[in-house]
């Protein structure tokens, strides 16, 4: 199952995993609103960096507000400035991303990842991935066909190759 660290359809400065998606101005001092995108505990921790329009930002001090994450980056002073802000993105360079435990991938890694079968019958790339609740589910799509819904379940999943061939699935009765 993937990390949060990046959703399917942001897009981040290359080499880079989203954390954090500004969502606009938090009082006169220039704090941000920050919808966290990382499982990082540490992520938004006093004096770490992020960055923002590719550029490292020093992090003074995050906290949470009712449900909410507040940041205040160092390059910003003021309400107006956060403000401008709404709507972009906080990534951290990919070598920074947390490792991951055995069998969990990011989004960005398996993101256009070519499915196959275990036969070898190629299914298409991954093209979104659809957070259920229970497990995700990845949109595999190939030209002139109709897309794929392929669970993120164990049993489904029988291998992932990051490296080389990328996803081999065995598909529940009915799907192709």
């Amino acid at each position: 199952m993937p990390s949060r660290d990046v959703k399917p359809q942001a897009n981040p400065t290359p080499g880079h995993v989203v954390v954090g998606h500004i969502r606009g101005g938090w009082g006169i001092k220039g704090e941000i609103k920050v919808e966290l995108l990382s499982d990082a505990p540490t992520r938004f921790a006093d004096n770490s960096v992020v960055h923002l329009k590719g550029k490292p930002v020093k992090v003074e001090h995050s906290r949470r507000s009712k449900g909410i994450l507040l940041v205040k980056l160092a390059s910003v002073r003021d309400r107006t400035t956060a403000d401008s802000l709404r709507g972009q993105l906080l990534t951290v360079p990919e070598a920074d991303a947390e490792p991951l435990p055995n069998g969990a991938y990011y989004y960005f890694q398996i993101m256009e990842m070519p499915v196959q079968t275990a036969d070898g019958e190629k299914l298409g790339r991954i093209v979104e991935i659809i957070e259920t609740g229970a497990n995700d589910v990845y949109v595999v799509r190939l030209e002139g066909r109709r897309d794929i819904l392929v669970p993120a379940l164990e049993d489904v999943i029988l291998s992932v190759d990051l490296e080389g061939d990328g996803m081999t699935v065995q598909l529940p009765e009915g799907l192709v």
